[in-house]
């Protein structure tokens, strides 16, 4: 297995771009982020986010963590679009895939 050297933007974060062209020239093309919601922000600010799958537990909460830190996302007119492609239920809990809505929808 080769290793990939994450590389670094100007201001000390990932270049996301730069590690998307780097995976796809070694014929990645498709990666699972589980970092959290500030990568999964820096993803989904980068365009690098084409597909979410998310998992819904019938739990309520006050309070919690936001899904995505960032992402330049801050009101309802901003917010991505996503189109359900599949819902599964596991035990007492829903996998939801879907896709991004392009613009021109």
């Amino acid at each position: 297995m080769e290793t990939v050297r994450l590389p670094r933007a100007a201001e000390g974060g990932l270049d996301i771009p730069t590690l998307h062209a780097e995976l796809h020239a070694r014929g990645v093309r498709s990666v699972l982020l589980e970092g959290g919601p500030t990568l999964a922000g820096a993803f989904v600010a980068a365009g690098a986010v084409d597909r979410v799958i998310g998992y819904l537990a019938p739990v309520l909460l006050g309070a919690g963590p936001a899904a995505l830190a960032g992402g330049g996302i801050t009101t309802i007119t901003e917010a991505l679009r996503l189109d359900v492609s599949e819902t599964v239920r596991l035990g007492p809990d829903l996998r939801v895939t879907a896709t991004l809505v392009t613009k021109e929808h």
